[in-house]
């Protein structure tokens, strides 16, 4: 009887292992299937020298008048009301990509209120938008 049980017992090891692989060999089957986009050649030298991305980097007097980099008007009308230092916060925020912590070193604030300035700005923007 417990001779039955353990040759049982093999058999259903077996099977788990059989139908795991079967599962294993159908992913890397489809995986096979799936056609991969060339990247544009740009992307290729975008990815290997990121680094001449800096010519578009503004300055902080063109930061001063962030409304002209933008084509759209009323979202340009509603920036030209914030302050330069919230064109600041939010220029580094989203286009340096630079986190509160890393603002508030570079201006000499802390975290907290470089979080507030930009909740504040992006506050201002939305009801000017909404108010044209």
């Amino acid at each position: 009887m417990s001779s039955e049980r353990e040759v049982s017992r093999m058999f259903i090891r077996y099977m788990q292992q059989v139908l795991r692989n079967e599962r294993i060999n159908l992913h890397r089957k489809h995986l096979k299937d799936i056609k991969e986009t060339p990247l544009e050649e740009w992307l290729l030298e975008e990815i290997a020298e990121p680094g001449h991305l800096e010519d578009f980097l503004l300055a902080d007097e063109q930061i001063a008048h962030l409304e002209t980099f933008i084509e759209n008007e009323r979202l340009a009308t509603a920036i030209a009301t914030l302050s330069t230092a919230d064109k600041m916060v939010l220029y580094q925020y989203y286009y340096s990509e630079l986190n509160d912590v890393e603002i508030g070193s570079r201006t000499g604030k802390t975290s907290q209120g470089v979080n507030k300035r930009r909740r504040r700005a992006l506050a201002r923007i939305k009801e000017a938008y909404e108010n044209m």
